[in-house]
C-alpha cells in the first residue's frame, strides 16, 4: 500500500507520496493562495493529491492513509482545523474529514509543527531521542513536541504553539489577537513588519533599495549580511526574543534536544548568536544541562516526511483495531 502526506502552510502546498516502508517519492508543490479562502484551498489540495498519485500512477484505493499537516491550532483528536493565524477564514473546518470525504482515502489532521517533530524523531536529526522540540521559524513560529518518545499535542490538541507566548506585553500586534506575542517580534512575517515600518520613518538603511515591494525578511538578511545596522537591529531584536521563548520552553519541558528550523533560521549567526545568548539568561541551568540546539536533518520535507510517517503508524494501529475485533 501506499501512503499520501500533506503539508500545508500559509504561502505553500506540498503533497508526498510513499510506499509502504520506503521513503516520499514525487513531490508536487504549488502556492496555497490562502486568501481565497477555506473552499479554495480544499479544491486545490484535492487536486493536488490527484496530480501526485497520477504521476505516480496510483488509484486512490491503493492509498491507505493520508496525513496533512496544518499551522495550529488543530485538533488531530477531531480533524478539525481551529482558527489558524495565518490561514484567514479557516474556524473549525473539519478538513479530516472532508478530504475523505472528497478522496475516499482515509485522512488524519496534525499540526504541521508536530509532524515536522514527529519527521525528525522517527528519520532525522531526532532519531533516537526520547525527549524533543522541533521549532520553526518561518512565516509563523510553532513547535512540534515529542516526550517520552511520544508524540504530544496535548488535552484539545494545541500543545506547542509558543509562537504565542507573550514577550513583550503590550508589544506588537499578533495575528491571534493579542500584543507582544514570540510570532509578532520573531516571525518572518514580523521581521518583514518591523522593517517596513523603519522605512517609513528616515532612517538610513540599504532595504530603501530593494527590488520587491516588500521587504520581505530575506531581503533584511541580505542587508544584515551586507552590514546594513538597521537590519542587524531587526534581527537581533528577533533573535533575543526567541531566545526568550526557547528558554521559558526549555524551563518547562527540559527536553534533550532542541531542533530549530524555518526559513528565518537560516539567516545563521545572526539569529543564532542573540538567541543562544538570551536562552542562557531566560532558563535554569540544571534544565539546559545537556541540551543540544541542532538544525533540522530533513529540512524542508521534515513536515512531509513526519505527514507519511504519521499516515503509516495511523494505517497500522486501525489495522490493528480491526483485527481484534
Amino acid at each position: 500500500m501506499n501512503y499520501v502526506g500533506i503539508d500545508l502552510g500559509g504561502t505553500r502546498l506540498r503533497v508526498a507520496i510513499a510506499g509502504a516502508g520506503g521513503p516520499i517519492q514525487h513531490v508536487v508543490r504549488h502556492p496555497t493562495e490562502a486568501d481565497r479562502g477555506p473552499e479554495h484551498v480544499i479544491n486545490r489540495i484535492v487536486k493536488t493529491i490527484e496530480e501526485a498519485l497520477r504521476h505516480e500512477r496510483i488509484k486512490p484505493a491503493e492509498v491507505a492513509s493520508m496525513a496533512i499537516g496544518m499551522p495550529g491550532p488543530a485538533n488531530g483528536k477531531t480533524g478539525v482545523v481551529l482558527s489558524p493565524p495565518n490561514l484567514p477564514g479557516w474556524r473549525d473546518v473539519p478538513i479530516a474529514s472532508i478530504l475523505t470525504e472528497r478522496t475516499a482515502i482515509p485522512t488524519y489532521l496534525e499540526n504541521d509543527a508536530n509532524l515536522a517533530a514527529f519527521g525528525e524523531a522517527r528519520a532525522g536529526a531526532g532519531k533516537g531521542a526520547r525527549n524533543l522540540a522541533y521549532v520553526t521559524v518561518s512565516t509563523g513560529i510553532g513547535a512540534g513536541l515529542v516526550l517520552d518518545g511520544r508524540l504530544y499535542s496535548g488535552a484539545s490538541g494545541v500543545a506547542g504553539e509558543v509562537g504565542h507566548i507573550v514577550i513583550e506585553p503590550g508589544g506588537p500586534l499578533c495575528n491571534c489577537g493579542n500584543r507582544g506575542c514570540l510570532e509578532a517580534i520573531a516571525s518572518g512575517t514580523a521581521i518583514a513588519r518591523a522593517a517596513r515600518e523603519a522605512l517609513e520613518t528616515r532612517a538610513r538603511t540599504q532595504l530603501r533599495h530593494r527590488e520587491s515591494d516588500g521587504p520581505t525578511a530575506a531581503e533584511v538578511v541580505r542587508a544584515a549580511r551586507g552590514g546594513d545596522a538597521l537590519s542587524r537591529r531587526l534581527l537581533d531584536r528577533a533573535g533575543t526574543a526567541l531566545g526568550i521563548g526557547m528558554g521559558t520552553l526549555v524551563n518547562l519541558l527540559n527536553p534533550e534536544l532542541l531542533i530549530l528550523g524555518g526559513s528565518v533560521m537560516k539567516a545563521g549567526g545572526l539569529i543564532n548568536r542573540p538567541m543562544q545568548t538570551s536562552l542562557k539568561v531566560s532558563s535554569w541551568e540544571s534544565a539546559r544541562r545537556g541540551l543540544r540546539i541542532v538544525a533540522p536533518r530533513l529540512g524542508q520535507n521534515a513536515g512531509l516526511v513526519g505527514a507519511v510517517e504519521w499516515a503509516r503508524l495511523q494505517a497500522t494501529s486501525a489495522a490493528r483495531v480491526q483485527a481484534t475485533r
